[in-house]
């Protein structure tokens, strides 16, 4: 019996005539599969107990390089030539196109011009800003003319925060401002709002008067007017502490009422110019905003009746 060793080469040398490597196990041994002949007559045998295959399975004459003769090179020529007469494949035509489409950057217009020239000034003006204490919001700027411009604040007056915010490009000052919906919106700055304006009564100065001089004629002297200037005394501004009529709380409190609807009304027309003016219209904000000044009108009227009836009331 052959060892393990012996076993392996001669496995390896019969692989190497053309014999198969089978499954199955030899039953004498238990332990090596067996070897099948490459043609008929099919023989098995085992490199381990046998000595080697029969002579009549004996393969043909192999050359130096292990494999088989004449049999395996006439089916290898035969193989060769029915592959040169087999016809090729055409030669894969290369295309110099790209695969994919040339980027081609956007024609620069007048207006993308504009609006980057605008950016770069904005920056530039910010910038200035922010080394002298101002500081850039989130906010932009609503002014249609104004593309995506932050508005800045002024340094903190104080204690308490500047509520202003101005834009760098167009110069106009904001403030945020409750709309009809309870949400902040920004709103023109008027310092000269109608809380700001103090109620003052100015008396009319008197008519200029003119004085007569006489006039010597020849013979006899007559009077001939002659208008001279005579200087009015100054304006008499009266407070409102000296106003003649008191005015009581309920006064002061629909005075109030109605600065404060007019205001919202004002608000309410400028976010609907905004609205229908855009490029997207959105007819549930346009109807709930024409809603909201219909009910704020009502209200602003309501308040007027009851101002002149307190004034009646008060004059009475």
């Amino acid at each position: 019996m052959s060892t393990i060793v012996d076993v392996s080469g001669r496995l390896g040398e019969y692989m190497l005539k053309g014999w198969v490597l089978t499954d199955n196990i030899c039953p004498k041994c238990s332990k090596v599969p067996l070897m099948r002949s490459p043609s008929s007559p099919i023989i098995s045998f085992c490199a381990n107990c046998d000595a080697g295959p029969p002579s009549a399975a004996q393969p043909q004459a192999v050359d130096n390089s292990g494999l088989p003769g004449p049999s395996l090179r006439s089916s290898r020529s035969g193989s060769s030539s029915s592959d040169q007469s087999r016809s090729s494949t055409p030669p894969t035509e290369i295309s110099n196109a790209p695969s994919s489409a040339i980027f081609v950057p956007p024609i620069e217009t007048e207006e993308m011009l504009r609006r980057r020239q605008q950016s770069d000034t904005a920056s530039a003006e910010i910038g200035k800003r922010m080394l002298r204490g101002w500081a850039m919001l989130a906010d932009e700027c609503p002014n249609p003319t104004c593309y995506g411009i932050p508005l800045v604040r002024p340094p903190n007056a104080g204690t308490g925060r500047d509520p202003r915010k101005e834009c760098v490009i167009c110069g106009t000052v904001y403030v945020d401002q409750k709309d009809a919906f309870g949400q902040d919106r920004l709103v023109t700055y008027n310092s000269n709002s109608v809380h700001d304006r103090q109620p003052t009564i100015i008396a009319a100065p008197p008519a200029p008067q003119a004085a007569t001089s006489p006039v010597m004629t020849r013979g006899k002297a007559t009077q001939i007017p002659q208008p001279q200037l005579v200087r009015s005394p100054p304006l008499q501004v009266l407070q409102p502490g000296a106003a003649h009529v008191a005015t009581t709380s309920t006064v002061s409190a629909l005075d109030a009422s109605a600065d404060s609807l007019v205001l919202s009304l004002h608000a309410l027309s400028e976010r609907l110019n905004i609205l229908s003016g855009g490029s997207i219209v959105d007819p549930s904000l346009i109807a709930q905003t024409a809603d909201a000044i219909s009910k704020v009108s009502q209200a602003l009227t309501q308040v007027k009746q009851l101002q002149w009836s307190e004034h009646l009331a008060h004059s009475a």
